[in-house]
């Protein structure tokens, strides 16, 4: 998405943060370039400026990168998701040490910044359509947190909903501890004027109740509408919340201000959440 498309813009533009806020999901887009996807001005250096400058604002970053980016350091062919199709493209990079070569300088990319308090690691997963991860569970051991997502759902507008939830459910059976934007692929019945049927929010969480992991709410991907029912329905489940900018542009970093109108939205206070927590808690010197 264009930047543009990406910068949120409050209802209440004066609001100030009524408490610092953790963020579960984000990207890097500086070298080596784990995900190609955000711009070269993410950098672990942004975000501890971040941290530094604004401490009313930011508790904590989890970094999150791509796996299948790790997985595949060429992106034309990961990117835009040919690898969902064509299996002998993550072969290739595996039969050629590439990926090996990537997973430990992501690593070590982690042990350079993870502290277990104001910086965590971890990856993004998802599965290609034969149910295929990049990456192998033993290859994502060892991480803060791992988050699992869909990106890529092809096909007719009309056709979202059905293959949203079959994607849906294999995503929810990954190794992962938080679902990333559980509903971005329901978008084509989504907006302003016509929120999505309250059914369809119900029906996601039951699903990620039954999981027992945490859902995310997505200041990348806004409709705000949803995610008001979306947190609304995970409160009333004790579901676990993750909030996450899922960053891809420095510019991004004012869209706290998404999560404050969801939760003023939603009339829930933010003390009374139930709120995700990393669990693996690695230390940098664990990611071996």
């Amino acid at each position: 998405m264009s930047i543009e498309r990406c910068i949120y813009r409050s209802y209440n533009p004066n609001r100030k943060p009524s408490h610092p806020w953790p963020s579960w999901h984000n990207h890097t887009g500086s070298y080596p370039r784990f995900s190609f996807c955000p711009t070269a001005g993410l950098s672990i250096a942004r975000y501890e400026r971040e941290l530094r400058e604004n401490p009313d604002v930011w508790e904590c970053f989890a970094i999150t990168d791509h796996a299948f980016s790790i997985a595949i350091p060429d992106p034309s062919k990961c990117w835009p998701h040919n690898w969902y199709e064509d299996e002998s493209i993550p072969d290739f990079f595996r039969e050629t040490g590439a990926t090996a070569s990537r997973i430990k300088s992501y690593r070590d990319f982690c042990k350079s910044f993870s502290d277990g308090n104001n910086f965590f690691s971890g990856i993004e997963i998802e599965v290609n359509l034969n149910g295929r991860m990049a990456l192998t569970a033993e290859e994502m051991d060892g991480y803060d947190l791992i988050v699992g997502s869909i990106h890529h759902n092809p096909g007719a507008p009309e056709d979202w909903v059905e293959r949203h939830f079959f994607q849906f459910k294999r995503a929810l059976s990954l190794p992962c501890d938080i679902i990333g934007h559980p509903i971005r692929h329901m978008n084509a019945h989504s907006s302003k004027e016509n929120p999505l049927p309250r059914e369809l929010i119900d029906e996601t969480l039951d699903l990620v109740k039954e999981a027992v992991v945490a859902i995310e709410i997505n200041a990348h991907y806004q409709q705000l509408h949803d995610n008001v029912l979306l947190l609304q329905g995970a409160y009333e489940r004790d579901i676990e919340i993750a909030f996450s900018m899922d960053l891809h542009y420095p510019e991004e970093f004012g869209n706290w201000r998404y999560f404050e109108d969801v939760v003023e939205l939603s009339e829930i206070r933010y003390s009374d959440l139930k709120l995700f927590k990393p669990k693996r808690r690695a230390s940098p010197g664990e990611i071996s």
